[in-house]
């Protein structure tokens, strides 16, 4: 995430979407790393911002020592074990990009999926096609990284939410509950799918 989009309508969303969850008992300890692209910029009161905006307690947002261009030991300093939400800028590399900091590698992915019974909530913007492209593409580069995952995904027009976990009994009922949610309108919107056992 970016400090110059904080306060934006997505945040408003990806609040209602976790408070949603949690009301319905679907995540569990659920923390969030804002992967602050810029995270000098940051302000305590930033901070508290951003949780506030995604409806949870600032005591669950994961800080940090290092910044994004140390990839490695950024994520090594993840020790929550329950779930969670990371916020790139821009969401899953698949290919090259021009700047790392803005978008999380397929192998981090792998290794966030590695904590057993973790539901792993990952954002993703779209650019110039259409959503569901993207997150097929997403899918299709994560299994080559791992090969047994299950997701779904909430989809709008520039921008999706998406959720991965080993074990579909983490998956489905986040789908579960956004299809009772939006009735006829989860079409479109909620997707499901699953690779492995």
């Amino acid at each position: 995430m970016n400090l110059a989009f904080l306060g934006d309508a997505l945040d408003h969303w990806k609040g209602s979407l976790f408070e949603s969850l949690q009301q319905a008992g679907v995540v569990r300890d659920f923390a969030v790393d804002p992967m602050a692209s810029d995270g000098d910029a940051w302000q305590p009161e930033d901070f508290s911002v951003l949780a506030r905006l995604l409806r949870i307690d600032r005591s669950r947002l994961i800080s940090h020592h290092v910044g994004l261009s140390s990839r490695e030991q950024y994520f090594e300093e993840i020790a929550h074990r329950g779930d969670l939400f990371v916020d790139p800028d821009t969401g899953v590399a698949t290919g090259k990009v021009k700047k790392l900091e803005s978008y999380i590698k397929p192998v981090e992915i792998a290794q966030l999926l590695e904590v057993p019974d973790r539901l792993l909530v990952v954002y993703q913007h779209v650019r110039a096609q259409p959503v569901c492209e993207r997150v097929d593409a997403v899918c299709r580069k994560l299994q080559e990284t791992t090969s047994r995952f299950h997701w779904c995904s909430y989809e709008s027009g520039t921008v999706a939410m998406m959720f991965l976990a080993r074990a579909k009994k983490r998956t489905a009922p986040v789908a579960t509950h956004f299809f009772s949610m939006l009735g006829r309108h989860a079409t479109g919107r909620i997707r499901v799918s699953g690779n492995g056992a």
